[in-house]
């Protein structure tokens, strides 16, 4: 009667929690939705204002064809409507230079000017780089360019109302290779150039970055977003946040791989020092217990009780350092096994005590009793004290491995690819310091509780095969 009561306690409370949680997310729910409302408000004058300064700070002031592009682009505000995503759409009429028609008409002959002066620079053995290139054009094409008869047309411009002071302004490619001319459509075609012609002779520039940065720097603008301004409720935001960083850390690149990678390289370790440290732990204990017992093998405790001391007493990295930099790099050893060799030798001394603990465990009478049936001291040993102590000491054992698994962490120190180092990876190449370090933490995570569930298992059973 009273378990069914504990039982029916337990369910209340775990109700009681469900209930409390799903009523506190509504209220969240309810006050995300409430916080997106937006009252946004934006006149011509606004809109003509801000559009002005966006495509001014756009071209290189060093191209004289950006900046002559951006100049002579002009518009007028037509209209502001309000859509139904928080934003403004505006429509406007423009006036711009035509640098697409330039470019397509010229291109060849652009082309083959600069892999001309590129050709003579490197006969007289000088080097050519992005910014000689860009000096060329500017004298040779802006003259062109300015020639050039004006496109015209209409245009819709979009702004969104972000929760900032403006509503920001979202200029897509498509939106600026219209407002300037073709202006996004050249400045692909460049970059994607792999083969020019010149005097009927076709060349391949594929490796040759120079040449095409120098004719793209002509047209080159500043870096501008051309990602649509995330509109969404606050919540809302967080959840794409999360969702974006999660696919540039993981999905993108298939960068989850230094994870898995990494992940199996510190099993490996781990699983390759716990046996080296067993070996090493119960050969060390046994020598300390027959010396302790019998007064003999006086040098090789002596050699054991240094070993355990210096381990036990220097930290696990410093360790680390000194067997891969100063005893095995030298002579050629790999990281992969100076890593597994120094794990094994600092496992290898705390299983020494826990495997030596557990034989002094061992009542002596176990041993008297041995020997009384005409056992010898080894026969004793692996017969009766040995079997009993390992089912006493298992447990700690099954610790020293989790315990193991986690002290793995520091080999890439010495640039070993484990889960540690996985992380780091990502982290350098996507700048991102959250996800990747919190990802590792998580996997280490995982390991530990799954082992000590698996080790709290153990205890159980073995609690019921000593009753």
């Amino acid at each position: 009667m009273k378990n069914k009561s504990m039982k029916l306690k337990k369910l209340w409370i775990a109700l009681s929690v469900i209930l409390v949680c799903a009523i506190a997310f509504g209220v969240v729910l309810v006050v995300d939705r409430l916080s997106n409302k937006t009252d946004l408000t934006m006149t011509e004058e606004e809109a003509a204002v801000q559009l002005r300064e966006a495509l001014d700070a756009l071209p290189l002031k060093v191209a004289k064809g950006s900046v002559y592009v951006v100049e002579n682009t002009t518009f007028e505000v037509l209209s502001v409507e309000y859509g139904t995503e928080k934003d403004v759409l505006v429509t406007v009429s423009y006036s711009t230079p035509d640098a697409k028609g330039m470019y397509e008409a010229k291109k060849e002959s652009i082309f083959a000017e600069v892999w001309q002066y590129w050709q003579e620079r490197e006969a007289a053995g000088r080097k050519t780089g992005a910014t000689n290139i860009l000096a060329l054009l500017n004298k040779s094409i802006t003259p062109v360019l300015e020639e050039q008869p004006k496109l015209t047309g209409e245009t819709t411009v979009v702004f969104y109302d972000t929760g900032a002071e403006k509503p920001q302004l979202y200029l897509s490619d498509e939106t600026l290779d219209t407002l300037l001319g073709g202006y996004i459509t050249v400045r692909d075609d460049i970059t994607s150039t792999t083969k020019i012609t010149v005097d009927g002779e076709t060349f391949d520039i594929e490796k040759n970055n120079t040449i095409r940065t120098g004719i793209a720097n002509y047209f080159g603008l500043n870096n501008y977003d051309a990602e649509r301004p995330d509109t969404s409720t606050p919540l809302t935001k967080v959840w794409n946040s999360f969702v974006n960083d999660l696919h540039k850390n993981f999905i993108e690149g298939d960068r989850w791989k230094y994870l898995a990678t990494g992940l199996g390289n510190t099993l490996a370790i781990t699983g390759l020092a716990l046996i080296l440290g067993i070996v090493l732990g119960f050969l060390s204990a046994v020598v300390r217990v027959v010396h302790e017992q019998t007064g003999k093998m006086v040098f090789l405790d002596r050699l054991v009780k240094l070993y355990v001391s210096v381990i036990r007493g220097t930290p696990i990295m410093v360790q680390l350092l000194i067997i891969y930099f100063v005893l095995l790099l030298p002579a050629g050893v790999d990281k992969f096994p100076a890593a597994v060799l120094c794990f094994g030798l600092n496992s290898g001394a705390y299983v020494s005590e826990i495997i030596r603990g557990g034989i002094m465990s061992i009542d002596q009478g176990q041993t008297e009793a041995g020997r009384s049936l005409g056992f010898g001291f080894g026969s004793t040993m692996i017969h009766i004290i040995l079997p009993q102590a390992f089912k006493a000491v298992l447990p700690s054992l099954c610790n020293e491995f989790i315990t193991l698994l986690k002290e793995t962490s520091v080999a890439f120190y010495i640039g070993v690819a484990d889960l540690t180092q996985g992380g780091l990876k990502i982290r350098s190449i996507t700048y991102s310091n959250f996800m990747p370090l919190i990802a590792v933490a998580l996997i280490y995570l995982v390991l530990v509780l799954i082992l000590t569930k698996l080790v709290g298992i153990l205890e159980r059973r073995l609690r019921k095969s000593e009753r």
